[in-house]
């Protein structure tokens, strides 16, 4: 099904039609490419132009490959850490600003807390509940931030929008070192972990209630809380733009 390519920048061009195979269905996730000796002899090109290929598509997350073994590379099952590499370079290439990442973690939170309070189901209720006590539980940071992660993957599950969830989950997982670098309301004290938890858990009574206004609101003033202390005027002013004349909280120096 692999055709001869031209010969200049021809990596290129093998990329190309695999990634047209994979996208067309024509290989399927867990299926497995010919293997590295048919492909060069298919595309007519030598064995490294195949393996630069091979390696490229790689890192986008469509295959994997298994030195030494004798089948093919394998189609992988989901996109999303390729996916979550290249956004999160593209993030730090573009030196896209902290203000700009909560802007975005608002407007998807939003839309995500408004569509899982009207489409949730009981299972999301309890799996919400857990990650809430697993963050209550949590000994260090790393296992809070965890669970607070594991929360909002619930969420996005519950607002059954499949785009939504891969890219707002994707945006969560490259940005969330950048955001915590500049601050990160898991580290803080007891209060401020308890005042977290305490959020976090109206978010779930008002999606138990089905009460869309309120969640989304909260997703909001949940951002805003936590990382509109490290910013200047001008930029808090971005953030409250998206939460409406009432829905920010009073912070120093706003």
């Amino acid at each position: 099904m692999f055709k001869p390519v031209d010969k200049t920048r021809a990596f290129e061009a093998v990329v190309t039609q695999i990634e047209s195979a994979i996208y067309s269905g024509e290989y399927r996730p867990g299926d497995f490419l010919p293997p590295e000796r048919t492909l060069v002899e298919n595309f007519g090109v030598g064995r490294s132009t195949v393996r630069e290929a091979l390696r490229i598509l790689e890192s986008m997350g469509l295959v994997r490959t298994s030195p030494g073994s004798r089948s093919g590379p394998q189609v992988d099952a989901t996109m999303t850490p390729g996916l979550t590499r290249m956004l999160r370079g593209a993030v730090r290439m573009e030196q896209i600003p902290v203000v700009e990442l909560v802007q975005y973690r608002i407007i998807a939170g939003a839309a995500a807390n408004r569509l899982a309070a009207h489409l949730r189901t009981e299972e999301h209720l309890t799996r919400m509940a857990e990650a809430i006590d697993a963050m209550a539980s949590a000994k260090n940071t790393a296992a809070f931030a965890a669970a607070d992660d594991g929360f909002h993957a619930v969420i996005r599950e519950a607002a059954g929008n499949r785009l939504l969830g891969i890219i707002g989950g994707v945006i969560q997982d490259a940005t969330l070192d950048l955001v915590a670098g500049a601050v990160s309301p898991s580290a803080g004290g007891r209060k401020a972990r308890e005042k977290f938890i305490a959020v976090h858990r109206d978010v779930l009574a008002a999606i138990e209630n089905r009460d869309g206004d309120t969640a989304a609101r909260l997703a909001g003033q949940t951002l805003y809380a936590g990382y509109a202390g490290s910013l200047d005027a001008e930029q808090r002013t971005r953030l409250r733009v998206l939460l409406g004349p009432d829905g920010a909280p009073e912070l120093p120096g706003d």
